[in-house]
């Protein structure tokens, strides 16, 4: 089960470092990186939406292509957040339950999850990184994704390792 986590955790990283190479080419600025490293998964999917619609490059069926991407985005972000963040209780064969609270009442929701069921989602989530690029891709071309780093690599050095700034 440790294991079937730890694909979750590293494809979640995954399509977080896609997502934010997706805004700022969106954006259309090497500087969007100073923005990007401080929004969470969910932000980057809203503010991705939201640009795409706006975006005058973008033809609206590339448009209509991201904002379908960027729901499964949305639905594997949701569904990963539940995993990773509820509380776990391990049940005999091959059966974790994670039990979610509220903050606004004291009902517990249960919810059991098979090691198959937890691998799927770590697919789930690798499966939307690889269509955002492709949809990325085909609403601006094979080049969209240099943008994102371009001022990590003039800096020498990642936005977010900026001590003191």
């Amino acid at each position: 089960m440790q294991h079937a986590l730890g694909g979750i955790v590293l494809e979640a990283a995954y399509l977080e470092r896609v997502l934010r190479t997706a805004f700022s080419a969106l954006v259309g600025s090497k500087y969007a990186a100073v923005v990007d490293g401080r929004l969470t998964a969910a932000a980057l999917i809203e503010d991705c939406e939201r640009i795409a619609r706006y975006h005058t490059a973008i033809t609206q069926e590339a448009k209509e292509g991201i904002w379908r991407v960027l729901r499964a985005c949305h639905e594997a972000n949701r569904d990963r957040n539940r995993v990773i963040h509820d509380t776990w209780a391990t049940r005999p064969g091959s059966v974790t339950v994670t039990l979610r609270g509220s903050r606004t009442s004291h009902d517990v929701t249960v919810t059991a999850r098979t090691l198959a069921e937890v691998r799927q989602l770590a697919d789930q989530l690798a499966n939307a990184a690889h269509e955002l690029r492709a949809a990325m891709t085909t609403a601006l071309g094979p080049d969209w994704d240099r943008l994102e780093d371009q001022l990590r690599q003039e800096l020498g050095h990642d936005i977010g390792a900026d001590p003191g700034r």
